[in-house]
């Protein structure tokens, strides 16, 4: 029988129980066992030819959902399967890799640039700007500076900066799994210029246009995406900016406003991945 664990950082496994609880009847369903691991309770041999995760049995597959590429690449060395795949893991999980990536792609987006703290002081920003943490997800660590006396508040020191663009508080997330967009959502705040659920943003289901498909097609065709939800601001055409990419992504408002099964749909990837 095919065995796999889901991983998930302690406080994160405590929010996304009923989630979980549907990936593994998902799993069930297709004849595979899919076990809950917390990653603090991992310990993870590096060295010598010792078993990866001692006193456990090898998982067949890892589906990581703590945003820490390291684990995902380490794994993958010791040729277990994760979804996501480390390359993967490494670009959502860091915002500068993920602009500069698209970039290539030639994917629009504003304009972006990787800064430390420090050397903010030496630039001649146009106000108002976005400083955003590279690392941070769900909206945290994104802050609109408009005025310099803003800079001497606690900042990480890596910092990405973008000015300020799109269509205030509206953003469009697209789900993705093997590669193929299981749907999108349409979420819009009338109080902030960040557009996230947990920050009280209204969701609706999204209806993509041919261009916009033709913009995830050309990122889907460069990324091996297990299961991945891609951020877009909207212009002023409703055209697509790419925001950010997430990893471990939430499914919240994916269930509320659409039929699709995406724990489902997830496990049958995997599970035609596997056999």
């Amino acid at each position: 029988m095919i065995t796999g664990w889901v991983i998930y950082k302690e406080e994160d496994k405590k929010r996304n129980e009923t989630f979980i609880s549907w990936m593994q009847e998902a799993a069930s369903r297709r004849g595979m066992i899919l076990e809950v691991v917390t990653y603090e309770s991992l310990a993870v041999t590096l060295s010598g030819r010792e078993a990866m995760f001692p006193g456990r049995p090898k998982p067949d597959f890892l589906v990581v959902r703590t945003c820490t590429p390291w684990l995902n690449e380490a794994a993958e060395m010791r040729g277990i399967r994760v979804f996501n795949c480390s390359k993967v893991s490494r670009i959502a999980n860091d915002k500068r890799l993920s602009h500069a990536y698209m970039n290539c792609l030639g994917i629009p987006m504003l304009p972006s640039t990787a800064a430390h703290r420090k050397s903010l002081h030496y630039m001649s920003p146009s106000y108002p700007f976005i400083l955003k943490d590279p690392f941070g997800r769900g909206g945290t660590g994104v802050e609109w500076i408009a005025r310099p006396q803003q800079l001497n508040r606690t900042l990480k020191d890596e910092l990405l900066m973008q000015p300020v663009g799109g269509q205030r508080g509206r953003d469009v997330r697209v789900y993705v799994v093997g590669g193929k967009i299981a749907g999108s959502i349409l979420r819009e705040s009338q109080t902030d210029f960040k557009a996230n659920i947990s920050g009280g943003a209204n969701a609706v289901f999204y209806e993509l246009s041919d261009a916009d498909k033709a913009v995830v097609h050309t990122i889907t065709a460069s990324l091996k995406l297990d299961f991945a939800g891609l951020d877009f601001l909207l212009d002023e055409e409703d055209g697509l900016l790419f925001n950010e990419m997430e990893d471990a992504v939430g499914c919240r408002s994916l269930y509320m406003n659409s039929s699709v099964d995406i724990a489902d749909v997830f496990m049958e990837h995997v599970f035609s991945e596997l056999v």
